[in-house]
């Protein structure tokens, strides 16, 4: 039986959860249905497109998947729930004796209430939202004008751009994040919790002026006042595919006789296109429909006329001009594909400087939360024990962008070991720094938690009182000890180094267990000291970092042992430098990496991850 060892779901059960009938399951779930042309909607998302009734996609937010994907993303499911759930709605239990067994149909989940909604603080420097923007050829300008109106700034946490929607009365209603990080093209998107999506983002009204321009995106709206710098209002930019946002302003202003769709040259930009052409101009509306000519979006025709660099795409037939037939081609011109080369390549390392740039900028973001949060620094040494060949860096890192993550690895890594990663969770993986692949300079790949994947159960190293293993852990951990270890069976502790003799002593009369932990706090102590050549030395003020070490190594090696002390980190870390703050988790990580790469070496362990290759992981 072929079985998800990691949930114990065998491969049928994944397949009954998959394809699930979404257009049975989204009613009992408390949605309405609507049919529109060859797809279906819902009332409560009208961006959301079911064409396959056993996937979905919305457009809004460029995701989609299936049955398991909507419960997690819509229902607050993780995937096991949502396995369980379908399991069950099916009339399948898994709890049951018998798998086969029918069962009740499960009660819907209970509609969430929807969030306050708060803008996320605003970061005094908009440096890395004002290069982002720039680097996507959008004017500085524009740029300037849309921060001054309180459209647009960088939040203080992540660097993202926050697009700021204001009503009739000026109040932000509404806001959608954009991260300044691409990977592979794509990057971080979502509304901020609470949203109104019928405000939108939006430039005021001129009550001279009849018409209103339509976009998707905030970004190609931007893109259109850099090619257009006589447009200073009377847009909406949808932030997807939903009619709300305009028909609110519209409403707002009822003196509008016109308006210009400029959506996306795509299949669903066109299909939305055409399909409010038809709704507006039965109210009444003059309706235009206009594509930009060269690329899929507005920005990319605005690169294009920067650049001279078309950006791939496939675009679809229009209706606009089904008659027009292909101009014939002009014999290439050599020294203008060189110059677009030459433009193309210099753009795509700006781009990937300006990535790196931002990826750091989170990273040290990350690493004060977790110097100054008790939790959040209790959280990272789980996840570096877990993960004891990445960088404090970048576990710093991975947890801005994936917090309940536990195991990382690439997707190439995961193969390795019998697992893959989850197509829909493909493009939510999170961005490390790696070695690049000639060994000079650094650069972005993406890492993926073990709970986005499925494969064979991963095994590591665990560590038993009175075995032969623990017996050679706890000889390659002597070893690193730089002073003299002498037994002491009056010790009141499992092991203590004491920094006058440069001795360290161990109680025999403990469990192997607890004597790792002791011991390794107490050799982290003592190399700390390096043996009186450390002057700033004190064992007080090492005594935390000592403990994370023995905490990373016990986590590494499945011994339980309790969390540092963390009460006082505060008033520790006043006054450091984000350089500071980096240089103390490289510390720990650096101690603990190195004793542990040595235990591991003597334990013959029964899975052995496979090696980093270079360019991946670190």
């Amino acid at each position: 039986m072929n079985t998800n060892l990691a949930y114990g779901f065998t491969k049928t059960e994944l397949d009954i959860a998959k394809h699930t009938d979404l257009l049975g399951l989204l009613p009992s779930l408390g949605y309405t249905l609507k049919r529109i042309g060859s797809y279906y909607t819902t009332a409560e998302m009208d961006s959301i497109r079911i064409r396959d009734p056993t996937r979905w996609k919305r457009y809004s937010t460029r995701q989609g998947g299936d049955a398991i994907t909507f419960l997690q993303e819509f229902c607050g499911m993780r995937f096991p729930e949502a396995v369980d759930y379908l399991l069950a709605y099916h009339g399948r239990s898994r709890d049951s004796p018998d798998r086969n067994q029918p069962v009740p149909r499960p009660k819907p989940p209970p509609p969430r209430e929807k969030p306050p909604f708060v803008l996320p603080p605003a970061n005094p420097d908009q440096r890395r939202v004002f290069a982002y923007l720039r680097k996507r050829c959008v004017s500085e300008k524009v740029i300037r004008a849309f921060m001054d109106a309180g459209l647009l700034y960088e939040d203080a946490q992540y660097h993202n751009c926050v697009f700021v929607g204001r009503d009739g009365s000026g109040q932000p209603r509404f806001a959608s994040k954009r991260g300044t990080c691409d990977r592979g093209g794509s990057s971080f998107k979502r509304d901020v919790l609470g949203s109104d999506k019928r405000i939108g983002f939006r430039l005021p009204c001129d009550p001279e002026i009849e018409e209103v321009a339509v976009f998707e995106a905030p970004i190609d709206l931007m893109s259109f006042c850099t090619l257009c710098p006589e447009v200073h209002s009377n847009a909406v930019a949808l932030c997807g595919l939903y009619s709300g946002p305009l028909d609110t302003y519209l409403q707002d202003h009822p003196h509008l006789k016109s308006i210009k769709f400029l959506l996306d040259n795509d299949e669903p930009g066109i299909a939305a296109a055409k399909e409010m052409r038809e709704k507006y101009k039965a109210d009444g509306y003059k309706v235009e429909i206009r594509v930009p000519k060269y690329g899929k979006d507005w920005n990319a025709q605005l690169k294009y006329k920067l650049t001279g660099v078309l950006e791939e795409v496939k675009k679809p037939k229009s209706e606009e001009n089904p008659t027009k037939k292909e101009e014939p081609q002009p014999m290439a011109d050599l020294k203008k594909l060189i110059s677009n080369k030459t433009a193309m390549d210099n753009q795509w390392r700006e781009e990937r400087q300006a990535d790196k740039e931002t990826a750091s900028a989170l990273r040290d973001a990350s690493v004060t939360q977790i110097i100054e949060d008790p939790e959040k620094f209790a959280r990272y040494l789980t996840m570096q024990g877990d993960n004891p060949s990445y960088s404090a860096g970048n576990v710093a890192l991975a947890m801005a962008q994936l917090p309940e993550a536990t195991v990382l690895h690439t997707r190439s890594h995961w193969k390795d070991l019998g697992r893959f990663v989850l197509d829909p969770e493909l493009d939510n993986g999170a961005s490390i720094f790696t070695r690049s692949s000639t060994g000079r300079g650094y650069s972005l790949t993406s890492v993926y938690d073990i709970a986005q994947t499925q494969g064979r159960e991963l095994r590591t190293p665990q560590l038993r009182d009175n075995t032969e293993a623990m017996d050679a852990a706890l000889t390659a951990l002597l070893n690193f000890s730089p002073v003299q270890v002498v037994a002491d069976e009056n010790l009141s502790a499992g092991a203590y180094y004491d920094p006058r003799k440069m001795t360290l002593a161990v109680n025999p009369g403990y469990s192997d267990s607890h004597a790792f932990a002791a011991i390794a706090a107490e050799i982290a102590q003592a190399r700390f000291h390096d043996r009186g050549r450390n002057p700033a030395y004190s064992r007080e003020g090492c005594e935390l970092s000592a403990q994370s070490v023995s905490y990373i190594l016990c986590r590494r090696f499945g011994i339980q042992r309790e969390l540092p002390d963390l009460t006082g980190m505060a008033n520790r870390c006043q006054g450091w430098t984000p350089e500071d703050r980096l240089a103390f988790l490289k510390e720990i990580q650096g101690m603990s990496r190195q004793i542990g790469g040595s235990i591991e070496k003597t334990i013959a362990p029964p899975q052995r991850a496979a090696p980093a290759r270079r360019g991946e992981e670190r």
